[in-house]
């Protein structure tokens, strides 16, 4: 383990667990950058330079790194508690685009490079995802190509370029996989693999069709972190003409109808952070993104006392498999009116624009 890893973990740690404000975040971030070689005192090392383009507009990264005086690295920070979306992506982007660096690197919940396609106009895609923790062997690799001693910033590139076609050449096959395998085609396709197999060895092909068409096939994709990590800057666009038969995935296998799509997304974040509070989970899923009045996308269960008409027209998922229990033994229920239609359709595309920024979502 590299020994600079070590001291910006514990460097870091402290105000990952306090949730530092931004500015006090940033200042320790600047002196990690030190123990790698950046010094503001020489200038390798700038911190809110304003950089001015068009006519009178101006940007200002958090951070800026440079090498033999050419500006190499912006960065952007966000507070430890900070759950990434599209528009701070974007932000970064736009500082990469500006300084002419096709790589960027983020600091908030965790540490992340980004790698922007200079053959597109799409956001920068995040090629490595760095926990602040010792146990995270790409900690090692973060102060290797950040030492300010042997940077090279096409070194830099290649590795996050090689990442980036590797992550989407991964992407191209999850979303064939999810085609090929997906409800309505499934059967059919397994048992073409297996009648041209048996047809191979000898097999009648009449008797083959006739045991096959008793076959049922299902697949089922095991989750894994990784998944949901490489594959979630690619996203499936929803159509607005789509009616409310719409079907949502998270993994291009199990589809849901729309309520039970929301219903399914909550469940998904909360396996995945099993500590989290419900004041943390009402910010993560902001009550605006359902615009019925103070309904919100999730609810303490005690919430349905105040408003037992709601309880009784069942606007909540309510049964005993569809209740969730957090991190701090709080029950929620999930709001259940949602549309994708008329006067509802506001409500989903809300939510669904929102949740694209934190998972792969696709739809048939």
């Amino acid at each position: 383990m590299n020994d600079n890893w070590i001291e910006i973990v514990e460097t870091l740690q402290p105000y990952v667990k306090c949730n530092s404000k931004e500015l006090k975040y940033q200042q320790e971030i600047e002196n990690c950058l030190k123990f790698l070689g950046w010094r503001s005192s020489n200038k390798t090392m700038q911190s809110q330079l304003t950089l001015g383009f068009g006519a009178g507009n101006t940007l200002r990264p958090d951070i800026i790194l440079y090498k033999n005086g050419v500006p190499v690295l912006p960065i952007e920070i966000k507070r430890p508690d900070n759950v990434c979306n599209d528009k701070q992506v974007g932000q970064l982007g736009n500082y990469m685009r500006q300084l002419k660096s096709n790589v960027g690197l983020y600091f908030g919940e965790n540490i992340r490079f980004y790698y922007d396609n200079p053959d597109d106009l799409d956001n920068p895609v995040n090629v490595l995802t760095i926990d602040i923790s010792k146990g995270d062997s790409n900690g090692d690799t973060f102060c290797e190509m950040l030492s300010y001693e042997k940077f090279n910033v096409n070194n830099l590139e290649e590795f996050c370029k090689e990442h980036y076609h590797q992550i989407m050449s991964r992407n191209n096959l999850h979303q064939r996989f999810s085609e090929y395998f997906a409800e309505n085609n499934v059967t059919r396709n397994i048992i073409s693999l297996i009648k041209e197999k048996f047809v191979k060895e000898g097999f009648d092909e009449n008797i083959l069709e006739d045991e096959l068409n008793k076959f049922v096939c299902r697949i089922e994709w095991k989750r894994t972190s990784s998944m949901e990590k490489r594959i979630e800057n690619t996203v499936i666009n929803v159509p607005a003409s789509e009616n409310h038969e719409t079907e949502f995935s998270l993994d291009g296998v199990k589809y849901w109808g729309i309520g039970r799509f929301v219903l399914a997304v909550v469940k998904q974040y909360v396996s995945e952070h099993p500590n989290i509070t419900l004041e943390k989970l009402e910010e993560v899923f902001p009550s605006h993104l359902h615009s019925s009045g103070n309904m919100g996308v999730v609810r303490p269960i005690e919430f349905l006392n105040e408003h037992p008409k709601w309880k009784e027209d069942k606007r909540y998922f309510m049964e005993d498999n569809e209740k969730i229990t957090l991190g701090d033994n709080t029950t929620i229920v999930v709001n259940r009116g949602w549309g994708n239609t008329g006067k509802s359709r506001p409500h989903f595309q809300r939510f669904l624009e929102y949740i694209r920024t934190l998972y792969t979502i696709y739809s048939r």
